[in-house]
Formats: C-alpha cells, structure tokens, sequence
C-alpha cells in the first residue's frame, strides 16, 4: 500500500472514529463541549428547540464508528469494502458541497440559525470535504 493511501486511511479512520465518539458522549446526554444542551443543539443542528434524540444520535455514533472500520480497511481490499469507501468518500464530498442548510433540509429540520452557518462554513464543510478527499484516496486495494 503506498504512503498516500495508509495516510489517507489513517486520516479518515481518525475523522470518522473522533466523530463516533463525540456522538457516543452526545448520545448519553452530555453537551460536551458546549455548555449546555441549548448551546450544542445551536452548533449542532442550528436550533436551541429541535435537537436529535439520544436514539438517532447513538445510531450516528454507530455508523461513524463503523465507518471508520471500514475506513481503515476492516473489511479487507475486496469489492464490496472499497466499494464502500468510494461511496462515503463521495457522500462526505457531497455534504461539503451541498452546505448544512441542505443536510438539514434533507433531515426535516428548520433552517438553521447563525451559529450552526457560520461554524458549518468555517469547520464542518471544510471537514467533511477533507474526509471525503482522505476516504477517496484511501478506497484503493492493496498491490
């Protein structure tokens, strides 16, 4: 395997388990590292009143973690696997281009506010753009 694919499998398996995590925490009722409930469900999803369930965040924790397996080659070099990380890749790519309003949108969820705007501008398309570039170089088999 060659430097840029184990580098761009690393990043995203980091990316991708860094985020299962977060929504690990989120999903037993934490706000880490807001200050409130009010406060993440304002960065989060762009309201301080519709914020996800512990449910729906816990099967997000899920499916970052199990991407993130995958990411990393969990499930070997064969076609399904890189297949798979084709797949997420484009669809990172995807919600980077398409913004937060769409991916709430998409979702049901009111337009957001100002703060989940300006932090989806700054970090999060920017992040998933970079996942997307990192599962997409990383989806190659092995020579």
């Amino acid at each position: 395997m060659s430097v840029i694919t184990s580098t761009a499998r690393f990043i995203s398996w980091a990316g991708l388990t860094a985020a299962g995590a977060v929504h690990a925490v989120w999903a037993t009722g934490s706000s880490w590292p807001a200050k409130n409930t009010k406060a993440l469900g304002s960065a989060t999803v762009g309201s301080t009143k519709a914020t996800p369930s512990p449910g729906a965040t816990a099967a997000v924790a899920v499916a970052a973690l199990s991407g993130g397996a995958i990411a990393a080659g969990g499930l070997g070099e064969g076609r399904t696997a890189v297949g798979l990380r084709r797949l997420m890749g484009l669809g990172m790519i995807a919600r980077a281009v398409a913004g937060g309003d769409a991916a709430l949108r998409a979702l049901g969820l009111a337009k957001p506010n100002a703060t989940f705007t300006e932090l989806d501008r700054r970090y999060y398309r920017p992040l998933f753009g970079a996942l997307g570039v990192a599962l997409l170089l990383g989806a190659k088999k092995k020579r």
